[in-house]
């Protein structure tokens, strides 16, 4: 996402021709917040109606290198993803989104989840890149690609945190996390 584009505004008073435009932007984000944050319980609630409602027709979801597109293999997904976890508490944090025209947008948010998992409470940082659609006037999601800083026994948190491979699902091999490490500023800072 790119900081200044995400941060920077135009001054009202010296353009108010610009206004109407501002705030239908404004107008935007507030429902693709929403979109977001009805998703998460959505998924927590086992609401698969909701949930596949929250994509396009041709939407698509990646999880683990892994992509689904189009609500019904999105419904038999999130179906065999809901039969895995007894429950789940997904809480959204922060959420920006870059308007890219009247009916595109992206976004990046990020948030921590509970998920009882095989009788084990895991514990989860992700981030979301999304692509959102415009469709009949309701703001979809596109495509929603999820990403894991990690996923870890509660138990391990401790231990884990200081790891590469903070993805520990029950009975796999551990995993390096999709991030930090991979973005390249993780070692250009200095």
């Amino acid at each position: 996402m790119d900081l200044a584009a995400a941060t920077t505004t135009i001054d009202l008073s010296k353009h108010p021709e610009a206004a109407a435009a501002a705030l239908q932007g404004l107008i935007d984000e507030v429902a693709i917040r929403n979109l977001a944050a009805l998703y998460a319980m959505a998924v927590d609630d086992h609401d698969i109606e909701r949930v596949v409602g929250c994509f396009a027709e041709d939407g698509t979801f990646t999880r683990a290198g892994k992509s689904e597109r189009g609500r019904r293999d999105l419904r038999a997904f999130f179906v065999k993803m809901m039969d895995r976890y007894f429950t789940t508490l997904h809480t959204p944090h922060s959420h920006v989104v870059a308007m890219n025209g009247r009916d595109s947008a992206t976004g990046l948010t990020t948030g921590h989840a509970e998920l009882s998992f095989e009788g084990t409470l895991m514990m989860a940082a992700y981030r979301y890149d999304d692509i959102y659609s415009r469709i009949d006037g309701r703001w979809m999601f596109q495509t929603r690609a999820l990403k894991f800083m990690y996923v870890v026994p509660f138990q391990e948190m401790s231990s884990a945190f200081v790891d590469r491979r903070r993805i520990r699902w029950p009975q796999l091999p551990y995993a390096e996390a999709d991030f930090p490490e991979s973005f390249s500023t993780w070692t250009s800072y200095r």
